[in-house]
C-alpha cells in the first residue's frame, strides 16, 4: 500500500514537470527594450529639461525666500511683535505651499513618464505577440523573473529592433497637477 501511494505521489509531482517541458519558453528584458527605445530616450529628454527648469525655478524661488527672511529679521527690531508674527506666519505659509506645489510638479513628471512607458508598451504588444509567434514560444517570461537561460530563448534584441523602427519619437503628454 505505501508503495502504491509513493507511486502516485511521485507521478503527481512529475507530472506537471513533463507538462511544462513541452512548453517553448521565450524571455524579454522589457527594461533593456524601454531603455534602448528612441521615443522613450526621447521623453526622458524631454522630461529632464522639464525637471531641471523645474530645480532651476525651485532654487530661486529658495533663494527668494531667504531673503525676504533676512529682511524680515532685520525689520523686527521696528515691528510690534504681532506684526512680526503675522508675516513670519505668512512667509512659513507660502513657504510650505510652494514646497507643496514642487512636490506635486515632480509627481507630474513621475506620472507623465510612466504614461509614456505605458503607451510605449502598448505600441509594443503586437511586436512581441509577433516575434514570439515567429519562434513558436507559448510562454514568455520577463527577464527579471528568471536566474539563467539560454540565450536563444531570449527575444529581447528582436523586439527591441522592430519596436526602435517603429517607434522612434514620442511627444510628452503631462498628466493634469492634481488638486
Amino acid at each position: 500500500m505505501f508503495k502504491k501511494l509513493a507511486f502516485i505521489l511521485l507521478l503527481t509531482m512529475v507530472a506537471p514537470l513533463t507538462s511544462i517541458a513541452q512548453e517553448r519558453i521565450a524571455v524579454l528584458d522589457l527594461g533593456r527594450v524601454l531603455v534602448d527605445n528612441p521615443a522613450m530616450q526621447d521623453v526622458d529628454k524631454q522630461l529632464k529639461a522639464k525637471d531641471a527648469k523645474l530645480r532651476d525655478e525651485a532654487k530661486a524661488k529658495q533663494a527668494e525666500f531667504g531673503e525676504r527672511q533676512t529682511t524680515l529679521n532685520q525689520q523686527r527690531s521696528i515691528l510690534q511683535p504681532e506684526q512680526f508674527s503675522e508675516k513670519q506666519r505668512a512667509l512659513a505659509t507660502e513657504m510650505r505651499d510652494f514646497g507643496n506645489s514642487f512636490q506635486a510638479k515632480l509627481r507630474q513628471l513621475a506620472a507623465s513618464r510612466n504614461l509614456a512607458i505605458s503607451k510605449i508598451e502598448k505600441k509594443m504588444e503586437p511586436i512581441v505577440q509577433q516575434v514570439v509567434r515567429e519562434v513558436g514560444a507559448t510562454l514568455l517570461v520577463e527577464k527579471k523573473q528568471v536566474i539563467f537561460a539560454a540565450k536563444e530563448l531570449n527575444i529581447t534584441a528582436r523586439v527591441s529592433s522592430l519596436l526602435n523602427k517603429s517607434l522612434t519619437k514620442m511627444p510628452l503628454e503631462m498628466v493634469p497637477l492634481k488638486k
